[in-house]
């Protein structure tokens, strides 16, 4: 009785996320393309708000992505937007062959357009994941689309060839993926059109300048009834703050982790959660190509700031009696000012919590002197 309360609440919990989601459309390449939005409870239009694409995978549409990923869940919690397009024919233009007349890449660019105008949203904190196709779809828009999207994940989704040969970002995008050594329908190993999981992984740990060598970590098996287990893999710190983490799932099939088995889809994981490790991610990562870009080093006078990445104490050197040195999150609202006496400052940030954040200095007239990002991890 107990095990059936908790499955109702869940369930309550899902259906009442999902009434604050409602569908849009608007027409692209002649062509009237759906999504579903949900906002966050409590929505501020005079906030800004992360957003994450979620997209779903071969034969299957927005709704059923929205349902299956509960992602609406972390996002009423974390407070950021979910948009889940629809691809034409239930499939997307992934480089595998499917919908290959169709412009996903522009609707995908068109649709952040659409919801910065139409929504609160933060240019630099905008995302993308997948399930299956839905990932596949993720890696192209990583190849394409990096002026746009700060970091992408893939559930179940690889590259395609075509893809994989011809990405040509200029920008290093952090990657999450998660793969299952026993999925049934895109092999672990590769297959016709499509590259490996360790191909996959093995390229963008090249794209994105990270160490050959990850921290790997066994996920503790704290269920030991859903048939498989889970190792992270971290390959960081990359360039411009990249990283890839690689979840592989040993026994683990077709799935996604953490949501309701599919058991003719193989092996669900409930070890863990990929919506929540996916926003743990991209929380922790901001644009750094395009013109919503904050600048990496906007730098007037030289300041030197270490060690970055940290655990929350920093050293800044290179100051001047009087200047301004703040501290704010991504989206603009400062946590930290302080009017500076030396040229050396020890900051103590170990109690606001991991993410990006942006440190400025100005000069007494408001002039800015430098800007920089830090990350607390």
């Amino acid at each position: 009785m107990k095990q059936f309360i908790l499955s109702l609440s869940w369930l309550l919990l899902l259906f009442s996320s999902e009434m604050f989601s409602q569908t849009y459309s608007f027409t692209h390449n002649s062509i009237v393309r759906s999504y579903i939005v949900h906002l966050p409870t409590g929505y501020n239009a005079s906030n800004q708000y992360p957003l994450v694409i979620n997209m779903h995978g071969y034969t299957s549409n927005a709704s059923q992505q929205q349902s299956y990923s509960q992602m609406n869940v972390v996002a009423d919690t974390a407070k950021f937007i979910v948009v889940y397009p629809d691809g034409v024919n239930n499939a997307w233009n992934a480089g595998y062959g499917l919908n290959s007349s169709i412009d996903d890449v522009g609707f995908i660019s068109a649709l952040i357009d659409t919801m910065k105008n139409n929504f609160s949203v933060n240019a630099n904190k905008v995302f993308a994941c997948g399930m299956s196709l839905g990932g596949f779809m993720s890696y192209r828009l990583a190849c394409e689309l990096e002026n746009k999207i700060a970091a992408i994940a893939s559930v179940t989704g690889l590259m395609s060839t075509g893809v994989a040969s011809s990405c040509q970002n200029n920008c290093p995008i952090p990657v999450m993926d998660f793969h299952g050594t026993t999925d049934p329908t895109v092999n672990y190993n590769g297959g016709a059109g499509f590259i490996s999981a360790d191909s996959v992984i093995k390229t963008w740990i090249a794209k994105d300048g990270c160490p050959q060598t990850p921290a790997a970590t066994n996920i503790p098996d704290i269920n030991t009834t859903d048939g498989c287990t889970v190792t992270k893999y971290v390959y960081s710190p990359g360039q411009n703050f990249s990283e890839v983490i690689f979840f592989k799932i040993t026994g683990g099939g077709h799935t996604w982790p953490g949501a309701v088995p599919v058991p003719s889809s193989g092996n669900t994981n409930k070890d863990i959660k990929a919506s929540g490790e996916i926003w743990n991610f991209f929380r922790t990562h901001s644009l750094q190509c395009g013109v919503n870009a904050v600048s990496e080093n906007y730098t007037s006078e030289k300041i030197n700031i270490f060690p970055n990445p940290s655990g929350g104490e920093f050293i800044v050197e290179g100051l001047h009696s009087d200047w301004e040195l703040a501290i704010s999150n991504i989206i603009g609202q400062k946590i930290f000012s302080k009017i500076i006496n030396e040229e050396r400052e020890i900051i103590d940030l170990s109690e606001v919590g991991e993410g990006v954040y942006i440190l400025k200095v100005s000069s007494p007239d408001s002039n800015i002197i430098n800007i920089q990002k830090i990350i607390i991890k």
